[in-house]
This record gives C-alpha cells, structure tokens and sequence, in this order.
C-alpha cells in the first residue's frame, strides 16, 4: 500500500468515528435502541475495523499501526458501554460515558491516527 493510500485511509476513518459521537447522542436522547447502538461496541464490523483487519502482518506490526489497532478496539468497547446503558433506557449515565470515557478515547484514537498519518507522510 502506498503512503497516498494509507493516508487517505487513515483521513477517512476520522471523519467515521467522529460521527459515533453524534449517533450515539442521538440515539440517547430519543431513547432509540436501534441497530446503530447495537454495532457500537465491534471494532470489526465498522469499514475501518475492516481495513484494518485487511492490513498486511507486517504493517499491522508496526508501531504506529498496532497502537491504533488497539485505541480502535477501546473506542468501540466504549461506544458499546454507551449502546448498553441508551439499550437500558439509561439516557444519563449514558450521555455521560459519551463525555467522559468516550470523548476520552475518541480523542486517543484520533491522536494515534494522526501519528500514523504524519509517519506515512514522510
């Protein structure tokens, strides 16, 4: 893959997750316990869990790589505590997971991907 690829890649897969923030807010304030919420919490099932999935061994190795692989799977462990508490009707404890631990690593994995980005412009 070359460094214009995997940068674009990498672009996309912020602008997707910062849109869970969104989704997730909504779903909480209308009370929707809808497919949305359910697939909060699989870091494989998302177009970027999928690419990452695909990478070749020795690029999910490095360091860069592997340290957004991991914020990845932490940020959708999240959103899925976000998806149980709005999937139990617990609007409050789950806007505030979304403005603590979310954000928290929202901002983690959105750091790890402009590391990555920056390594793969040089």
């Amino acid at each position: 893959m070359n460094n214009a690829n995997l940068y674009t890649q990498l672009s996309d897969a912020i602008g997707a997750h910062g849109a869970w923030k969104l989704r997730l807010r909504m779903a909480a304030m209308k009370g929707e316990r809808s497919d949305v919420t359910a697939a909060a919490g699989d870091c494989h099932s998302c177009d970027f869990g999928r690419w990452l999935d695909s990478l070749p061994a020795d690029m999910r190795a490095q360091p860069e790589a592997r340290e957004t692989i991991d914020l990845h799977a932490a940020f959708h462990k999240s959103a899925g505590r976000v998806a149980q508490m709005i999937a139990q009707g617990k609007k409050d404890a789950a806007l505030a997971l979304l403005d603590d631990e979310f954000s928290e690593a929202s901002s983690a994995l959105k750091s790890a991907v402009a590391k990555w980005k920056l390594s793969a412009s040089r």
